[in-house]
């Protein structure tokens, strides 16, 4: 079975990359999927009713894929958008990757979404209560079953800093420009940083840029079908509330892909 294949490709490349993969960010959350376009099967006996099947797990720490584990204390909200847009909160497992199974039995896009519980990070020293930054870190990672339309993606999952698709995954070639805008607060988040890499890139390959005054961006994919990460960071001056806690405020969002 296709997804089945997808697993077992991800797992053969899971050593190397945590060695030679490009380090996405210090520290950051993304959400793998074994297979980003599952197919709907059956099976008289192990699926009777049709259905597609996919299993989301968390990337967390300094290397994509996979880098550690990461502690449930830190874990935030996790949902899923389903094809009709309705919102459904998503229960991740407790494996040390949090390992959750999904079973489609429509076609159609989906959305999944995650956030660590924002914080402080850094204590400056000789300053009590005082920290280097506040953070808030999203995640969100696309899934197709079927053929979904070109704008399947493009609405906000309502993360206070976040990645949006403005290019169908579904339809990249290799060559292929994909285009995406950041959003901040729901506006564009302007000149904030981007790094891109491929999943089977074995070389430190990666594409850094920055968002221009709409919020977008692109990068273009070259030489490696199959997962690929966008991450977006941005820092700011700590608000009125935040100013006697810490010197700035630190977002990053993440999204996953995949060129088919």
């Amino acid at each position: 079975m296709k997804w089945v294949k997808s697993a077992f490709q991800m797992v053969l490349v899971l050593g190397y990359c945590l060695v030679f993969s490009s380090n996405v960010s210090a520290h950051s959350l993304w959400l793998n999927v074994t297979d980003y376009s599952p197919e709907i099967f059956s099976h008289p006996k192990y699926a009777p009713t049709p259905r597609a099947k996919t299993v989301v797990y968390f990337g967390w720490g300094h290397h994509y894929p996979v880098a550690d584990f990461l502690d449930n204390k830190y874990l935030g909200d996790c949902f899923i958008i389903q094809p009709n847009g309705s919102k459904e909160k998503l229960t991740p497992g407790d494996s040390g990757f949090r390992a959750t199974e999904l079973i489609m039995k429509n076609e159609g896009a989906r959305i999944v979404a995650a956030a660590l519980t924002p914080g402080f990070y850094g204590e400056v020293n000789g300053k009590k209560d005082f920290f280097k930054l506040y953070y808030e870190q999203y995640a969100k990672a696309v899934i197709s079953v079927g053929k979904v339309s070109d704008d399947a993606f493009s609405k906000p999952v309502g993360h206070k800093f976040e990645i949006i698709p403005l290019t169908n995954p579904d339809e990249l070639q290799l060559g292929d420009w994909f285009k995406f805008k950041v959003l901040l607060d729901g506006k564009p988040a302007e000149r904030a940083d981007i790094t891109a890499c491929s999943l089977f890139s074995f070389t430190n390959e990666s594409f850094e840029g920055r968002t221009d005054n709409k919020g977008e961006a692109k990068i273009r994919v070259i030489r490696h079908y199959g997962p690929w990460i966008i991450t977006a960071k941005m820092t700011q001056p700590p608000t009125e509330e935040l100013k006697k806690k810490c010197k700035e405020l630190s977002y990053t969002a993440t999204l996953t892909f995949a060129v088919p």
